[in-house]
């Protein structure tokens, strides 16, 4: 039989069924993480480690394309056109061109009016036309670390009267 001063010395045992208590930090903790999760998710806002893993959850092929495009001033000097920058740009350019290969040719001059007006503010100055490339490369062709530029070909341009084809 035990003795009365080891059963004062032994803390008391929790009751069966009763969790151990949360430590004070993690409540605050919990709702600091959920609330960045949600803030990235409403603007689009990718700090690491709140980003969306993109260059692991899409596939990638050897041979990649892209759109760029640039501003052309009354001198004829082209400036890169950030389009697609999320700052200042028109966010989803990669989406909109496909929306424009393929849109009427109406739809097509309403969306190069409204980048050939929007030049001067995304890019300080202005702009008489807008071209638009299509730029390709492979990914195994490599200098170094980096992939080879590839090749760039003209296929829109945009003034104030509308689309043109890359001429």
């Amino acid at each position: 039989m035990k003795s009365r001063a080891n059963a004062e010395e032994q803390p008391p045992k929790p009751p069966v069924g009763e969790p151990d208590r949360v430590p004070g930090f993690a409540r605050p903790f919990v709702a600091v993480m959920i609330a960045l999760m949600l803030a990235c998710a409403v603007f689009v806002w990718e700090p690491w480690p709140f980003t969306s893993f993109r260059l692991f959850s899409n596939l990638r092929l050897d041979h990649q394309t892209a759109w760029s495009a640039t501003t052309v001033d009354r001198a004829g000097n082209e400036d890169p056109y950030p389009l697609g920058a999320e700052d200042h740009g028109f966010r989803g350019f990669p989406f909109t061109m496909v929306e424009f290969t393929s849109a009427p040719a109406e739809r097509q001059d309403e969306l190069c009016r409204l980048w050939v007006e929007a030049a001067p503010e995304l890019v300080g100055r202005d702009a008489v036309a807008v071209r638009i490339y299509r730029r390709s490369w492979d990914l195994s062709s490599r200098a170094g670390d980096a992939a080879l530029p590839g090749e760039r070909t003209l296929e829109y341009v945009c003034r104030p009267s509308g689309v043109t084809g890359g001429s």
